[in-house]
């Protein structure tokens, strides 16, 4: 979780699978950008597009405007969203031990108690997938996580629903079928 209205956009909590997949305790996380993790990449493996695409929307959100990922930036595998519901990414990240690994990321914008935050959820991919001759495969192993994400970003909001007032755009069923990367969600 990141707050857009702090200097920087620093991550101010996050999850003990964000610790482990990372090799970071919570006390070298909080306070700092996620750039940490992008950082000590390589350049040949930095996805510049896709910094510009972060930084992009948490500056949208800061500024409470809407953002939709250009046309000339999406990937085959990336949801076709609705603007309110946030962006889907893959960057080469470090661990703290120097090890590269694929991050698949979901950012959304919720509001806690009427103050913005930004959500994140990961999903390391198999760098094997990056391979020559296997984009095929790497999109539709994207597109899977992506729901994945999706799925695990509906059940994060439902808990701290129920800790705070939140407030988050709603999820609208027009752009959540099968075409897009998802399937519509059962109601509870």
């Amino acid at each position: 979780m990141s707050d857009p209205n702090i200097e920087d956009c620093p991550m101010v909590g996050c999850s003990t699978g964000f610790m482990e997949m990372t090799g970071y305790t919570l006390n070298e996380i909080v306070g700092r950008n996620c750039r940490f993790l992008v950082d000590p990449v390589p350049k040949e493996y930095v996805d510049q597009t896709v910094r510009l695409i972060a930084r992009d929307y948490c500056m949208a959100v800061c500024q409470g405007q809407h953002f939709q990922v250009p046309d000339s930036h999406r990937q085959p595998w990336m949801p076709l969203t609705h603007s309110d519901d946030g962006i889907f990414c893959v960057q080469t990240n470090s661990r703290k031990s120097g090890e590269l690994f694929k991050n698949l990321f979901h950012l959304k914008r919720i509001e806690l108690d009427d103050r913005p935050y930004i959500i994140g959820l990961q999903s390391e991919l198999q760098s094997e997938l990056w391979d020559e001759g296997r984009e095929e495969e790497a999109e539709k192993f994207c597109a899977a996580a992506c729901q994945t994400l999706y799925a695990n970003m509906v059940a994060a909001e439902k808990i701290m629903a129920k800790m705070f007032w939140l407030s988050s755009p709603m999820r609208r069923q027009d752009f959540a079928t099968v075409e897009e990367g998802f399937t519509p969600l059962a109601a509870n």
